[in-house]
């Protein structure tokens, strides 16, 4: 029996919706991102659910680029979330990101990344230029809304800046926690002649962020210009505040 024409292209278009859906292209994935964050993909290859592309960050005005590609896969599907591994030179090893209708989870993971890449973030580290190495770790982590579930380390080791001769500064740790509300912000000096402490907290889009910064005696008329730059002077110490 010959299929009817209404039929025959509700055929049509079911391969062809099928077809799209297997053969979407990687760029699909960096306009999503786009659209939502401050990443950037850029020379982007493959498909939606297999590709890899060069990895920015943007701060409104100009895109950094991570050195190395990002590779993803997608790994499952189900009805409340889709599963893709990545790997990437600067990961310690590859993890899964799940992204749901509501939440986004990342499985625990490592990386080093070079602290240039601060200068994405704008104000002050643009002005610092800042050098040394980021060892990020992290928890199994929900991020739901404005929401965190989970804690993020940073430690910035052997840090410098462009604007100091004093090599290095110092290493700091930034933790970012969450227990499903908003998350803190808690950071303090590891060891080194800057020292810097201070506590925030994230709501939303906003950051609130406050705390101090000094120099040890004998390093204070070398470090006088750099802490300048870090925020008010209050006496000997320099007052941080971040509220955007």
């Amino acid at each position: 029996m010959a299929v009817r024409a209404p039929a025959f292209a509700l055929i049509v278009l079911i391969a062809a919706a099928l077809t799209v859906a297997l053969r979407a292209p990687a760029a699909w994935v960096g306009d999503w991102l786009a659209a939502r964050s401050n990443l950037r993909l850029i020379d982007a290859r493959g498909t939606v659910w297999a590709g890899s592309a060069l990895l920015g960050v943007s701060n409104g005005r100009e895109t950094t680029l991570v050195p190395g590609r990002l590779e993803w896969r997608v790994e499952r599907i189900t009805t409340n979330a889709l599963t893709a591994r990545l790997r990437h030179p600067w990961l310690v090893a590859p993890f899964d990101v799940s992204l749901g209708a509501q939440a986004m989870r990342v499985d625990k993971g490592r990386a080093q990344v070079p602290a240039a890449l601060l200068v994405a973030a704008g104000a002050p580290f643009n002005t610092l230029r800042p050098g040394g190495v980021l060892e990020i770790t992290w928890t199994d982590t929900e991020l739901k809304g404005g929401a965190l579930r989970g804690e993020v380390q940073v430690d910035w080791r052997d840090a410098r800046s462009a604007l100091s001769t004093i090599v290095p500064l110092g290493s700091y740790r930034l933790r970012i926690a969450g227990t499903g509300g908003a998350p803190s912000l808690d950071l303090q000096t590891l060891h080194g002649p800057l020292h810097m402490r201070g506590t925030g907290r994230i709501s939303g889009s906003h950051l609130k962020f406050s705390g101090v910064a000094s120099a040890e005696p004998a390093m204070q008329p070398a470090l006088n210009g750099l802490l300048g730059l870090l925020g008010m002077r209050s006496g000997d110490k320099v007052v941080l505040a971040i509220d955007t």
